[in-house]
């Protein structure tokens, strides 16, 4: 007997984003759910169109008995688009069609996608996949309850992705869920405030399966039970793990230098911090609880122990006047930050920012595929749609630029000689060439976003001309 066919795709998101471009990272909810079927006897392949560098094409889609779709806010337009595309062309050779939405953005907004879809997965699916695929739960809405022993989850095999062999970093997860509650987050009504984790001892056993690469532990905090990450790192120092991996924490974790000095010798090269603000006020009103103090020391704390510092950055918030992104820049560049992401503020569905602002009434639109951190789509308070957008801008192009490149590459090429000179009196940092290299190529990626998003950027400018012209 035949086997059914799933295909799980995540679609494709925005074009010419800077940081895609260097670390493709796919979502793990797909994969985590393919290796399951795959294991129950399911016929299974993964297509993330982000890694191929192409849409799922009309043969693949023909062959699938049943589509899952997995999708963030940015990418549920393009989701609903394949289903389409999908139905189509099985109704043409006369075969059943069967759909399904999982991932944030249904999770958060089931509603918006009931009608486009056959059924419709709320929250964490692991634990009901089987049922849903083998027709036992044929629910329109399934609310999924959440797993709470992860360590009966399966090794992801990342070889059902189509075009694996492209992937050089490996995204593992070794913990769920957030004890933070950030306003602009959606993570905490996704995956919850309890903090779930993997054993030490399990995520060993995974991580050691790999013997080349690059290992990006995607927690949403990696160090939040800092008693279990401390004997995870000693059992990576003892075991002789030698893999370089990367990884997302918080400032707090920089009061810790030995903790700091422990990830370097596990094998840490980069940590992604949400710095977010240097406006104290913006820091309050999303509840991050930190200050500027903390992301001073954190910059510092990481370079003293050899760790490359990809600085995250919100901006928008409803203290922030159009000074914050000159400040941002300065500090980016003066901080000596290795890698700078300006995200704008987005309303994302879940978050609280995203009930306040649609209670407001200050939501531009719900054109979602926008709604990717790099378009505005909200009405600041203190300056225009178009002054937020163009700032923003600045940003990425005052620090992904040519001159910029140059010298961070002078820098390192300084280090890498007086290095052994460094080396005999303390710890020190020393850069290596990439954060040269993503300066250089970032400089053409934006500019060529500028251009793709045209269209865009003339309609943030007519909101503000319309509002000047009314204002007369």
């Amino acid at each position: 007997m035949k086997k059914r066919k799933v295909i799980f795709v995540e679609p494709r998101g925005a074009h010419f984003n800077v940081y895609d471009k260097f670390m493709s990272i796919p979502l793990l909810g797909p994969i985590y759910l393919a290796t399951i079927a795959e294991q129950n006897g399911y016929e299974v392949s993964v297509i993330n169109e982000n890694i191929l560098g192409r849409k799922i094409n009309s043969e693949e889609l023909k062959d699938a008995d049943v589509l899952c779709l997995s999708c963030i806010t940015a990418t549920i337009d393009r989701g609903r688009e394949i289903a389409n595309d999908y139905r189509k062309i099985r109704k043409k050779s006369g075969l059943e069609a069967k759909t399904l939405i999982g991932g944030i953005h249904a999770s958060m907004l089931p509603e918006d996608v009931v009608s486009d879809f056959d059924q419709v997965v709320v929250g964490e699916a692991e634990n009901i996949i089987s049922d849903i695929l083998s027709g036992r739960n044929n629910e329109k809405i399934i609310y999924a309850e959440k797993p709470t022993q992860l360590d009966t989850l399966p090794f992801l095999n990342f070889k059902l992705i189509k075009g694996w062999e492209k992937m050089n970093i490996l995204s593992i997860m070794t913990s769920r869920g957030c004890p933070y509650d950030c306003n602009f987050c959606s993570v905490t009504k996704m995956f919850g405030k309890a903090y779930r984790n993997q054993s030490p001892e399990r995520v060993l056993d995974e991580i050691l399966r790999y013997e080349k690469g690059k290992i990006f532990f995607s927690d949403d905090y990696f160090a939040a039970d800092m008693k279990r990450t401390n004997k995870m790192l000693d059992m990576m120092i003892s075991t002789g793990f030698s893999l370089p991996w990367s990884t997302q924490v918080r400032t707090e974790v920089t009061k810790k230098p030995r903790f700091v000095k422990k990830m370097k010798k596990a094998g840490c090269t980069t940590v992604y911090v949400g710095l977010e603000s240097i406006n104290p006020k913006a820091l309050v009103e999303m509840n991050k609880k930190q200050n500027v103090k903390d992301i001073e020391r954190t910059i510092k704390v990481f370079h003293d122990k050899g760790i490359e510092v990809h600085g995250m950055f919100i901006l928008g918030n409803d203290s922030d006047t159009k000074e914050v992104f000159e400040r941002t820049s300065d500090f980016s560049i003066r901080s000596g930050l290795d890698y700078a992401q300006y995200s704008i503020l987005t309303p994302l569905p879940g978050s609280r920012t995203y009930f306040q602002f649609e209670k407001d009434k200050r939501l531009l639109h719900k054109n979602w595929r926008f709604y990717d951190g790099l378009h505005v789509v909200f009405k600041p308070k203190n300056m225009t749609p178009d002054e937020l957008q163009e700032g923003a801008i600045k940003c990425f192009r005052n620090f992904y630029s040519y001159s910029r490149a140059i010298k961070s590459a002078l820098k390192t090429t300084i280090n890498a000689i007086v290095t052994p000179i460094k080396k005999a009196y303390k710890e020190a940092y020393f850069p290596s060439l990439t954060p040269a290299l993503m300066r250089a190529a970032g400089k053409k990626i934006i500019d060529n976003w500028i251009e793709y998003n045209s269209e865009y950027l003339n309609f943030l400018r007519d909101l503000k001309y319309c509002k000047k012209r009314k204002a007369v």
